[in-house]
């Protein structure tokens, strides 16, 4: 009889030892690399938004061919910001907050949508990826711009990028639109692709 009782209790605390993980404690796990708002917010103070003067789309073509890479940078900048690729749902209004000093709250909203993946189960935002969504980022060889203004106070701005390479050519294609709001632009449209 001891034997039996003996070998019920092996079997029951082997059953114990190999059941699966607890869902929770991979919750907490995932919590604990969670950025908060404190953090992102530590981190934005660090982060200068690019200018945003009405009067920059009467600069020359280079000058705002470099402004765009300086919009684009800062904007890989905040979205890259939180260090684990984690923010909980504070910090990621923090993060459109942030985005909205450039882009209208739309626009921030499909970045973040676009960068970031949504977890309801435990309520945080975690990166699609960790390469750079932005293509102005690289370096390419020769820019061309084009500068529209389809009604007063709005702007479009297309830019082509060519980079040669041996025999080959690589081409990108960076389409935004601005709006005037005061003496400031406003960002409603900015993609790029190649």
């Amino acid at each position: 009889m001891k034997i039996i009782v003996t070998l019920l209790l092996a079997a029951a605390l082997l059953c114990g030892c190999t059941r699966e993980p607890d869902r929770h404690a991979t919750d907490m796990k995932t919590l604990q690399k969670t950025v908060g708002r404190e953090r992102l917010l530590q981190t934005f103070s660090q982060i200068e938004p690019p200018p945003m003067g009405k009067e920059i789309m009467n600069k020359s073509d280079q000058e705002i061919i470099a402004w765009i890479k300086q919009v684009d940078d800062w904007t890989h900048k905040v979205l890259s910001s939180p260090v684990t690729g984690e923010m909980d749902e504070h910090a990621m209004r923090e993060m459109q907050t942030q985005l909205g000093k450039v882009y209208t709250p739309e626009m921030a909203r499909r970045m973040i949508d676009y960068f970031y993946r949504r977890d309801p189960r435990i309520g945080t935002y975690q990166a699609n990826s960790t390469k750079a969504m932005l293509g102005l980022r690289s370096e390419w060889g020769q820019y061309e711009l084009h500068k529209s203004q389809p009604a007063e106070g709005q702007y479009k701005l297309s830019l082509t990028g060519r980079s040669k390479q041996d025999y080959s050519e690589s081409v990108m294609h960076h389409e935004s639109a601005y709006s005037v709001q005061g003496d400031r632009l406003i960002v409603s449209e900015f993609k790029t692709r190649s």
